[in-house]
């Protein structure tokens, strides 16, 4: 379903719905080539070109003008269709029909995919004339929406032949043979790929690069600094990187998540916010608080609540223990602050930023969360609200617990979940239902005593 960016033109279906006090007014309008909805009632408004939340936006204003206590919900019924153009090294290049709801990488995976020869980190994409490089192995390792971006009408997608690839090898997080990316960074390379893990030796790195008479060199490459901006090594076609492993000889524990770090943290993201994995050297009495501060402390984006400690125990299953950072940083509660033993891994999860719709809405679910939408644009981004929902009696509920009806709901934060509740009696198909059941009732008891009257009588006589 098009989200609330997604962007409105000639040929997209609305779906708008007004509600009053009384009734709901219900019609599904197309764009026309100028850009503009005709509502009956509200007139002819111009879309086109706007967001979905922009156009959602621009139609409950004049609903509002028109009618002094209207809402109004607008999502997309049917997204337009339009011809895009694919070529190069795909397996069936050619012209296809695409929504416009469809992004780049959905419409490569529906030719067949790239072709062994083909890049996959140099998609050109032409929109109006303008070409761009699109990298689609950075979504495909880290869910980069920038580089997986919506089709437009128009669009040309050409993917060129392979550039020259490296081999990474050892204790890195996601080993094997990538192309060599546009700038030829082996820290952006090593940024997208996760890093050197953990057990890896960074100061013993080795390159092994072919030289101008086809001689293989390797050099030993300490990672901490050749890789510390604004350093850094160009990759060459044909180099090999191998990080070797450490062998552990005292005692450890790893933090992961949503941690400040240090110089030394290997650094990524999780959900678009930073997160880091990072070993640390656990000294005798060493307590959860000790290892918070040596990483940096926790980020403001992590979730205190809901920390763990993994453990290994010597015999059993592997321990999971409730950590509440917030008890133990904010509230000093000594009682978190357990002892921590040799390997034991502290996780800090970064907090979600979901917002839950739930109940009598076409697409319960969660979406983004973000400041700039309400309650009851939320339940028009779970598709509106079915025939079924009490709309006015929908609340809010936050993640402290605290409930409010949508209208007396403060700003969203991550975490709330919106609910749209069943109506018990509302339409005349309700009605008509009922007094179908009543009148069904009466017919059947007029029934029984017309039998029994009858036999009586006849007894009678």
């Amino acid at each position: 379903m098009p989200g609330p960016d997604y962007r409105l033109a000639a040929g997209d279906v609305l779906d708008v719905q007004i509600s009053g006090r009384l009734d709901t007014i219900r019609q599904q309008p197309i764009v026309d080539y100028e850009g503009k909805v005709t509502i009956s009632a509200l007139g002819t408004i111009p879309v086109g070109g706007l967001t979905l939340l922009e156009g959602h936006r621009r139609i409950a204003d004049r609903a509002k003008a028109v009618f002094r206590f209207a809402e109004a919900t607008v999502t997309v019924a049917t997204p337009r269709t339009f011809e895009i153009v694919v070529s190069g090294e795909v397996e069936r290049p050619g012209a296809l029909q695409v929504t416009a709801t469809r992004r780049l990488h959905d419409v490569v995976l529906e030719v067949g995919g790239i072709t062994p020869r083909g890049s996959v980190r140099r998609v050109v994409v032409t929109r109006k004339g303008v070409e761009s490089e699109v990298d689609l192995l950075a979504f495909e390792l880290r869910g980069d929406l920038t580089q997986n971006p919506f089709v437009e009408e128009g669009l040309k997608i050409h993917v060129p032949p392979r550039a020259g690839s490296v081999m990474l090898s050892g204790a890195v997080r996601r080993p094997g043979e990538y192309e060599i990316g546009t700038s030829g960074s082996l820290r952006a390379l090593l940024e997208l790929v996760g890093g050197v893990s953990q057990a890896g030796a960074a100061s013993d790195a080795r390159l092994t690069r072919v030289g101008a008479d086809d001689r293989k060199e390797t050099l030993t490459l300490d990672l901490r600094t050749a890789l510390k901006a604004p350093e850094d090594v160009v990759l060459q076609p044909g180099d090999a990187l191998f990080v070797p492993t450490i062998a552990v000889l005292q005692d450890l524990v790893e933090v992961r998540g949503a941690f400040t770090g240090t110089a030394e943290s290997s650094k990524s993201t999780v959900a678009g916010k930073a997160s880091i994995v990072q070993r640390l050297e656990l000294a005798q009495g060493d307590r959860v608080r000790d290892v918070v501060n040596r990483a940096g402390g926790a980020a403001a984006h992590g979730d205190l609540r809901l920390a763990l400690v993994e453990r290994t125990a010597l015999t059993g299953p592997r321990q999971r223990i409730p950590i509440d950072l917030y008890r133990l940083l904010v509230e000093k509660d000594e009682t978190q602050n357990i002892l921590l033993q040799n390997g034991d891994v502290m996780t800090l999860p970064v907090v979600e930023d979901r917002v839950y719709v739930v109940g009598e809405v076409k697409a319960p679910g969660s979406h983004d969360f973000r400041t700039d939408l309400t309650p009851r644009e939320y339940v028009a981004l779970a598709g509106g609200p079915t025939n079924r929902a009490r709309l006015t009696n929908t609340s809010v509920t936050f993640r402290n617990g605290r409930t409010f009806a949508m209208a007396d709901a403060p700003p969203l934060e991550p975490g709330a979940v919106v609910t749209v509740p069943e109506v018990a009696v509302k339409w005349w198909q309700d009605y008509l239902t009922i007094l179908s059941a009543i009148a069904s009732l009466v017919t059947g008891y007029t029934g029984i005593y017309f039998i029994l009257h009858g036999t009586n009588s006849g007894t009678i006589n």
